[in-house]
């Protein structure tokens, strides 16, 4: 169930993001304390608008550019109050907005998760786009900076996000190139936000962008069997030969790009989320693994590990 919050508007500024090419990061904190597990609760969604003046927006076609960064941004969240949760900040694809996603988005909340979704400038077709050339690399700023807003918000008593986040326990994640953004914000030299304790990865070629930075996070990355925009095979074979643990490639059977992922009249759907908030569970929350492990290993008609 969802109840719809009042829209909240709220114009926020920090300072820049600390500059690319840092050092490799040393690996995330120890394992966190085991805190409860929820399933089906009410989730509210709010809406946000963040300003980052330290960046600029490039021009594109007739858009003719702007000195500040406003991006539009998604709040699902547990509305029992119960807090503080963890957060999850996700990265939508190329050319959709957050709503896009909803299904997913609001699954995860309803685990007892805030989920923090951005607008991308350009991106997502807005102010301008949609474009995944311009601008690329301030994307890796724009999760940042929304993570660091979301986190000022809940520590300095927001109406809505007073207090609801736990800042020890942080997830990023993302779809086709929203997950090359995860993948990048978690574990890829000189992009890695050393708040990210693990990164979940939808439908994404994982080779083609910056250095791979094994840094002790943990990724759980799924590749649709059918995908059209991305080779099955080559996504598995860089996957097998690149990554370090811990990461899981989950194979996702008789699946293209998008249905698994936001559909949940799709077969697959179901276990996407499933697999999702239990390995969230798992890595935020302190819960065993096995309850994700079992999600794979009792589907294999859907899913599987690859």
């Amino acid at each position: 169930m969802r109840t719809r919050a009042a829209l909240v508007a709220m114009v926020v500024a920090i300072g820049a993001v600390a500059a690319a090419c840092a050092p490799p990061l040393p690996p995330p904190p120890d394992p966190v304390s085991p805190v409860p597990v929820a399933r089906d609760a009410a989730v509210a969604v709010a809406d946000y608008v963040f300003t980052d003046t330290s960046r600029g927006t490039p021009a594109y076609g007739d858009y003719p550019g702007d000195d500040v960064r406003t991006i539009p941004t998604t709040v699902w969240y547990p509305a029992e109050r119960t807090g503080p949760y963890p957060l999850v900040v996700f990265a939508p694809g190329f050319a959709v907005d957050p709503w896009f996603y909803e299904s997913l988005l609001d699954g995860i909340a309803s685990a007892g998760y805030v989920v923090v979704a951005p607008t991308i400038p350009l991106l997502s077709g807005s102010p301008a786009g949609p474009t995944d050339s311009v601008d690329w690399d301030a994307h890796y700023g724009d999760l940042q900076f929304v993570t660091s807003a979301v986190l000022d918000s809940s520590a300095t008593g927001d109406p809505v996000l007073g207090g609801l986040i736990d800042p020890a326990r942080i997830a990023v994640a993302g779809h086709s190139d929203g997950a090359l953004l995860a993948f990048g914000d978690g574990l890829e030299a000189g992009h890695t936000d050393a708040r990210v304790r693990a990164v979940i990865a939808y439908a994404a070629y994982l080779g083609g962008g910056a250095e791979y930075q094994a840094n002790g996070r943990a990724l759980l990355h799924f590749a649709s069997e059918f995908d059209e925009y991305n080779s099955f095979g080559a996504t598995v074979d860089w996957d097998h030969s690149v990554l370090g643990d811990p990461s899981w490639t989950v194979a996702v059977w008789g699946e293209s790009h998008v249905p698994p992922y936001t559909d949940p009249a799709d077969p697959a759907f179901a276990v996407v989320l499933a697999t999702t908030v239990d390995f969230l569970d798992f890595q935020l929350k302190g819960q065993s693994p096995e309850p994700f492990t079992d999600d794979v290993n009792g589907a294999p008609d859907l899913v599987a590990f690859a």
